[in-house]
């Protein structure tokens, strides 16, 4: 990474400062570590200038489930910080002056990305998260000195920028890029051959935003849905285009799974009718409900289900009795198994169904949210392939797609950083590439 000279003889002047804070003990130790991870920074310094980021050995996600469910005393040591891993990369940073004792402290509350991200703070900005010093704080241990707190967001698309390029073995995800947007569960759909409308669940709109944007997803507001959530929208042999989603039944006082018929500007609608297909108020129902046109005219909707608290989440479907795609028949059986969710059909033609999906969030952050491909012939049985197709340093979750051509799509979806609690979501778009 290439740093203005200035900012970085003021934060090394910082830094000295922060040697006296800390006590001479801690700076011996420094010195010492410095010097022999003098040549892993170098090498650090030239990885650092690489883009693409090469995952492709890692091993299938199957493989990281069933580790997690066996030994549960491993996973929870693996969210403690790795301060040697840190120190590789920031030999001359704020740890660098501590105490042995005292990274242990900040190791147990913090995590490797976690420190990660704050020295690089330090180093470009000379600020940091309040969650940042709160380590210090928590520790009993001064903060860097004449450093400033920065806003949690300002993190969020950077990282998220950095993540430019994906390569797999059968697909290449690229141009991954933040929206500057807060939001969740998009929908997108074409309007012409220069115009995409986008809906996506907002706090400032207090409901589902509709934006028109161009295919460089530069968008304008154009209004706003109340009262319903997960929004995908179809238009039938008929040339209705009819929406699915979820909103509460005032009859039966649960959530559940609705249709109505939607205006052109996707502003409006109307002839709300239930599925009959209720959703668990209880439970997270993670990217519900996703609808497609079949290649025979009927309508299949796909959903989330979990049969118990504690089961991993399963996804099933429901195919219209007719081409009105307003009552429907439940599926047999399981589309996918095993935690897949957010799940987005962005091809169904005869004989070639192509989705997008993500996986739980329930074993964040040693398995992050990443999104995941599979192919069908019938839209039933799915051919998963178990290898991500996003970075594993970033969470990406709820895809939506429309197709460019025969090989490429243009994504959009949510992304958050990979921890747990409370976490700012940002829309981002790509481009998905298959061979």
């Amino acid at each position: 990474m290439i740093t203005n000279n200035s900012n970085t003889k003021t934060y090394l002047l910082l830094l000295t400062f922060f040697i006296f804070s800390c006590g001479s003990d801690s700076a011996n130790n420094a010195n010492n570590s410095a010097n022999n991870v003098n040549d892993s920074a170098n090498n650090a310094n030239d990885s650092a200038q690489i883009d693409i980021a090469d995952e492709t050995q890692e091993e299938p996600l199957t493989n990281s489930i069933n580790e997690s469910k066996k030994d549960k005393d491993e996973q929870s040591s693996k969210n403690k910080a790795n301060i040697d891993e840190v120190l590789k990369e920031f030999p001359k940073g704020a740890l660098s002056f501590l105490s042995d004792n005292e990274k242990q402290c900040i190791s147990e509350i913090s995590t490797t990305e976690s420190l990660k991200s704050m020295e690089k703070s330090l180093m470009d900005e000379g600020a940091i998260l309040q969650e940042h010093m709160d380590y210090f704080t928590s520790c009993n241990l001064p903060g860097p000195p004449g450093i400033g707190i920065k806003e949690a967001t300002s993190s969020i698309d950077s990282e998220i920028v950095q993540e430019t390029y994906y390569f797999t073995s059968f697909a290449s995800v690229e141009n991954i890029r933040s929206l500057d947007e807060d939001g969740v569960s998009p929908h997108l759909e074409k309007v012409d051959e220069k115009t995409l409308r986008l809906f996506y669940s907002s706090i400032e709109v207090k409901g589902i935003a509709v934006s028109l944007c161009d295919y460089e997803l530069k968008c304008a507001l154009q209004g706003a849905l109340q009262r319903i959530s997960d929004l995908t929208i179809i238009e039938t042999l008929d040339g209705i285009r009819r929406g699915y989603y979820v909103a509460l039944n005032p009859q039966t006082q649960q959530k559940d799974i609705f249709t109505a018929v939607f205006s052109e500007d996707g502003l409006s609608y109307s002839n709300e009718t239930p599925l009959g297909f209720p959703v668990d108020q209880n439970e997270i129902a993670w990217g519900v409900p996703d609808a497609v046109l079949m290649p025979n005219g009927l309508v299949r909707v796909y959903w989330v289900y979990t049969e118990d608290k504690t089961s991993d989440e399963k996804l099933v479907s429901a195919t219209s009795k007719t081409t009105k795609g307003i009552e429907f028949a439940m599926d047999p059986g399981y589309r996918l198994e095993n935690g897949y969710v957010d799940f987005e059909v962005i091809r169904a033609v005869e004989g070639d169904w192509k989705a997008l999906m993500s996986y739980t969030p329930h074993y964040m952050p040693e398995i992050p949210q990443s999104l995941f491909y599979a192919t069908s012939k019938d839209g039933l049985k799915w051919d998963l392939i178990e290898e991500r197709i996003t970075p594993k340093g970033y969470s990406y979750f709820d895809p939506t797609a429309i197709q460019i051509d025969d090989k490429n799509f243009l994504v959009v979806g949510s992304a958050a950083p990979n921890t747990l609690g409370a976490r700012e979501h940002v829309l981002f778009a790509a481009e998905l590439v298959l061979p």
